[in-house]
């Protein structure tokens, strides 16, 4: 039965990191010698689209986010695809931070990465608190339907 609160902790705490991260900003970029700070929020509407604009790789890192989606609705239906589509989110995740440039505008332009904030690392953490409680939820889960 504890096993079942994991599952309850994990989503809940992952969803409330996801919601903080975006009220903060996500990167500080420099485009055109003009340095400017860039919210979790603008990336997180803006980023379904990046390919419009000629963000194909921007897209993808982008796609963390509904496979945490559905890593969530796994986890909430006890199917263990979860543990594939967070770990997939995770390394997207982390990928992102090995970035020193990311689309500028519109026109396929760069802009180079300055630093990440606060937002990137608390969108990192829900994903990695996901994944991380999902391994925990599978493993107790295991070993309690063993036990039986």
């Amino acid at each position: 039965m504890e096993y079942k609160k994991i599952k309850i902790a994990t989503i809940v705490l992952s969803l409330v990191l996801f919601g903080i991260s975006l009220t903060q900003d996500a990167i500080v970029k420099n485009y055109n010698d003009e340095i400017s700070s860039v919210s979790s929020l603008e990336y997180f509407f803006m980023g379904s689209t990046a390919f419009i604009g000629g963000g194909l790789l921007e897209q993808i890192i982008w796609l963390a986010n509904p496979l945490s989606l559905f890593a969530i609705i796994y986890l909430f239906k006890d199917n263990r695809k979860a543990i594939i589509l967070s770990l997939i989110a995770s390394v997207l995740a982390v990928s992102f931070s090995f970035w020193s440039e990311i689309l500028g505008a519109e026109s396929g332009s760069m802009a180079k990465i300055v630093s990440f904030e606060l937002g990137y690392y608390l969108w990192l953490s829900s994903i990695f608190t996901l994944t991380i409680g999902i391994l925990i939820y599978y493993k107790i889960s295991l070993k309690s339907i063993l036990q039986s």
